[in-house]
């Protein structure tokens, strides 16, 4: 009786538990200023991800894209990841997700913003931040990735011929 009572259990348990085998391998932040200072601490850019409750293509971009080897790796050398909910004005309605800072939010998710480790901006055609929209396949993901990368060691150039 013990027996199938717990299996009962297991198996309720597993329908209702959510999936998050997409955070295993990184270690996400849920405090925009937490993650600002680690990035500080250990000369890391800002790998931002926005999400709202109501977003159709955030769980898709969690689970095909945050779970693939390739960005963790990229992620884990280059970014502190932060995931936060882009409601304005109220408490977080994502499971798992921080509150985004009111001068970040967006009009639409998912959003991925990179950034310096002190808000520097690493720009895109007049854009105040870098700031991605959408859905996007691995590949893409990664040029942004290496596009943030090479605009920070371009803004670290210039720091050090001032």
């Amino acid at each position: 009786m013990k027996r199938i009572l717990f299996s009962f259990l297991v198996l309720i348990s597993s329908l209702f538990a959510e999936d998050f085998s997409w955070q295993k391998g990184l270690d996400w932040q849920y405090n925009f200023d937490e993650a600002k200072q680690l990035a500080q601490y250990h000369d890391k850019m800002i790998f931002m991800f926005l999400e709202s409750r109501t977003c159709f293509y955030c769980p898709k971009l969690k689970e095909e894209i945050f779970i693939k080897e390739e960005f963790k790796e990229k992620i884990r050398k280059h970014f502190i990841p932060v995931i936060l909910d882009n409601s304005l004005d109220a408490d977080s309605d994502v499971a798992n997700t921080g509150q985004c800072p009111p001068r970040l939010t967006v009009s639409m998710t998912p959003a991925i913003y990179f950034m310096g480790p002190n808000e520097e901006k690493l720009a895109r055609r007049g854009k105040k931040h870098m700031i991605i929209y959408g859905m996007w396949q691995l590949d893409q993901m990664l040029k942004w990735m290496d596009d943030a990368i090479k605009k920070r060691e371009k803004l670290r150039l210039k720091g050090m011929k001032k």
